[in-house]
């Protein structure tokens, strides 16, 4: 079963990968705006003091988003925003930030457009700690209808996933609002198979750029993981259809190479690949201290970690030396069997 060509299965990992890259991205517009010349030093000041006491920006930085927004001294409007986010649960230190990084916020019309899909993310179970950082790392919020975009959105992902809370999930991950057409038959493709709902929740939740894929790419990955023999009613397939998705043909060949080098055969490789998938996307530097440490401190084979190739993305610092630590104290006193599988520990 392991004899296969394994990088036949990968030969068209390198599409798909740069595929997808272009494909998640987030095509928001350009928010800058070109400003006159013309000092209206007067007309900024009552904004800029009104930024700095509010936002708790610098002077600097509130001047140069006051001037690139154009605002001046009837407008109360950005004042009405930043109060009405504090109300929703914005420290000043968020504040800041979204005011750095979207500055157009400020523009927003506080009671028209903002407080209602404030009042919507909240509905649906967005807490106050949350919402925030979920609107931070989404400015499509700010730019997009509630009506056109957010709540036909959010009817898409609750009709695949669970509940609100599984959706708030996609939300704060900040991949909503790609392009959504082919999620539905994205999902209807595992379902077919056999993928129980967990998975396809698992999947959703937490890597839903991979959801929202073009459909013909989605298939392509489904079927490379098939040929691998995962079984759909595990969730090492939907693991495994991720791992596909985002590593190009290069980056496995490399990887697999850094694994021979410390003793790993391609067959354990696969072997590995089958029982924890996301290991292949652990970085070298990782890898190679890992195992290093694993196997002449602890004198592990590469075959006991390959049995547990999950204990590779456990901290080496914070968990594994600690935990290694121990066995060695019990193993000393006799209170451990010398061949207990060190994942056994680690996991």
């Amino acid at each position: 079963m392991l004899k296969f060509n394994l990088f036949h299965v990968f030969t068209h990992t390198t599409t798909l990968h740069s595929t997808v890259t272009v494909h998640c991205r987030n095509h928001l517009s350009d928010l800058s705006v070109s400003v006159s010349n013309t000092n209206h030093h007067q007309d900024h000041s009552f904004t800029l003091s009104s930024i700095i006491n509010s936002s708790g920006l610098s002077p600097e930085t509130a001047l140069k988003l006051s001037k690139r927004l154009k605002l001046k001294k009837s407008d109360d409007g950005p004042n009405a925003v930043i109060q009405l986010l504090r109300n929703y649960g914005f420290s000043d230190s968020q504040l800041s930030t979204l005011v750095k990084k979207h500055p157009f916020v400020l523009l927003s019309k506080p009671e028209k457009t903002l407080l209602p899909k404030l009042n919507f993310l909240q509905s649906i179970g967005v807490s106050t700690t949350d919402l925030p950082n979920v609107l931070i790392g989404n400015i499509s919020f700010f730019t997009t209808s509630l009506e056109k975009n957010i709540i036909p959105r959010y009817h898409l992902i609750r009709s695949i996933v669970r509940d609100d809370k599984e959706v708030v999930s996609v939300f704060k991950r900040g991949t909503w609002n790609l392009g959504g057409d082919s999620m539905v038959p994205n999902i209807e493709v595992l379902r077919k198979l056999g993928v129980p709902q967990t998975s396809i929740s698992h999947l959703v939740c937490n890597y839903s750029a991979v959801a929202f894929i073009d459909h013909s790419i989605f298939v392509e990955a489904v079927n490379s993981v098939k040929v691998m023999g995962f079984d759909p009613s595990k969730l090492n397939f939907v693991l495994a259809l991720q791992v596909f998705v985002k590593i190009k043909k290069e980056i496995w060949e490399s990887k697999f190479k850094i694994f021979e080098r410390l003793g790993w055969s391609k067959d354990i490789c696969v072997l590995a690949f089958q029982r924890y998938p996301p290991y292949i996307l652990i970085s070298e530097k990782k890898i190679v201290k890992t195992m290093n440490f694993l196997v002449k401190d602890m004198g592990l084979s590469p075959e006991d970690i390959a049995r547990s190739p999950n204990i590779l993305n456990r901290n080496l610092e914070s968990t594994i030396m600690p935990r290694c630590a121990v066995v060695k104290i019990l193993k000393s006193r006799g209170l451990i069997k010398n061949d207990m599988l060190i994942g056994q520990v680690l996991d």
